[in-house]
């Protein structure tokens, strides 16, 4: 039951009840202050995004400049935007200039040609002291790096190919060559021959690697067999005969083509045979080993072409009837001609089947 207070001023009012209409009247206020919120709210987010689209849209002079209508303006452009500092830009209109200069371009390549000039006789030196002070991996390393870029008209390119050629040897008869050599310990049953035909190389590469003269060994007997993939290339180009071990340059020798060059064939082909002092015969003819009818010389290596060259006419790589370079001298036709010690060393060098590519 609802209790009457009297007020200060001598009335009366109901207490420990609410009536319904103060209830609503409260709750109208929470409404006008909501919707009151919400209007603020949506204000705020109306005015920033307003904002952002003006900030996107304001361009101004260092954000954007203006393209250029011609083409002379638009290089301007392009070198203002790419180039910042004044000495870079000197330096590009210095090279216009000289580009457009035939005297300055044609002293460029001379300064160019200088310079690699250079560059290979420091290479030849180091190579060179290497080889004298027995260091010659080292020189053999440094040789590779030097002729694989270069010409054969260079003036270097031949000593620098002989002195290749000098310390590929000297590492290959010491026996300590990681790239061409494997130890081997003789075994009851070896001979020379067996090993050689196990190890796809020749006896006569086996004795000069372990500096043999006779074909004797001993049960336990320490060999190093040259064991590695040999590959041969004949430049036509050039006449150079390059051989590699392992697809690395080992040495170049001069090749002197026969009277009949377009009887040679370009092509891959193997060494399917090997002759030492071959007999040649010709129209009916016999020439003995040493006689002086007997062009092919002192060793003789028959090629066969494979692949795509198997169809191909065989050709040969022998020596010569004379002492010293057979250039001068007549040929085999269609083959390919070294001198009688260079053929030799070859022939010791190379086993059966090795590859040779006529390029």
């Amino acid at each position: 039951m609802a209790k009457m207070k009297k007020r200060s001023s001598g009335s009366y009012g109901i207490y420990g009840i609410r009536t319904v209409e103060s209830r609503r009247s409260r709750t109208g206020l929470y409404r006008v202050f909501a919707v009151l919120l919400f209007l603020i709210i949506c204000g705020a987010i109306v005015w920033g995004i307003k904002a952002h689209r003006d900030s996107r849209g304001t361009i101004t002079p260092d954000v954007v400049k203006p393209v250029p209508d011609n083409d002379a303006a638009a290089l301007t452009f392009a070198e203002e935007r790419a180039i910042e500092d004044s000495e870079t830009t000197a330096a590009i209109r210095d090279f216009r200039a000289r580009e457009n200069d035939s005297s300055a371009n044609q002293f460029d390549l001379q300064e160019f040609e200088r310079q690699r000039l250079k560059q290979q006789r420091k290479l030849y030196d180091d190579a060179l002291q290497a080889f004298n002070e027995r260091k010659f991996e080292k020189c053999r390393t440094i040789l590779r790096d030097m002729l694989v870029p270069m010409d054969s008209s260079d003036s270097l390119y031949e000593p620098a190919a002989n002195l290749l050629g000098r310390a590929s040897m000297n590492i290959y008869r010491s026996g300590t060559d990681s790239e061409t050599n494997v130890d081997y310990s003789v075994k009851s049953g070896d001979t020379l021959s067996k090993i050689a035909l196990n190890y796809n190389t020749s006896v006569s590469a086996i004795q000069k690697a372990n500096g043999m003269t006779t074909t004797r060994l001993n049960i336990g007997q320490k060999l190093k067999i040259p064991q590695s993939v040999w590959s041969i290339e004949i430049r036509r180009s050039d006449n150079k005969l390059l051989l590699k071990t392992n697809n690395k340059l080992f040495k170049i020798y001069n090749v002197y083509p026969g009277s009949a060059i377009s009887q040679s064939f370009t092509g891959t082909f193997r060494i399917f045979s090997k002759q030492k002092d071959p007999v040649w015969r010709v129209d009916g003819h016999t020439y003995q080993p040493g006689s002086a009818g007997n062009i092919v010389g002192a060793r003789w290596m028959a090629l066969k072409g494979t692949g795509a060259s198997a169809d191909a006419a065989g050709t040969a790589i022998h020596g010569t009837n004379r002492a010293g370079t057979p250039d001068a001298s007549p040929g085999a036709p269609g083959y390919f001609r070294l001198s009688n010690d260079d053929v030799k060393e070859l022939y010791d060098l190379v086993p059966l089947e090795t590859t040779v590519e006529i390029k």
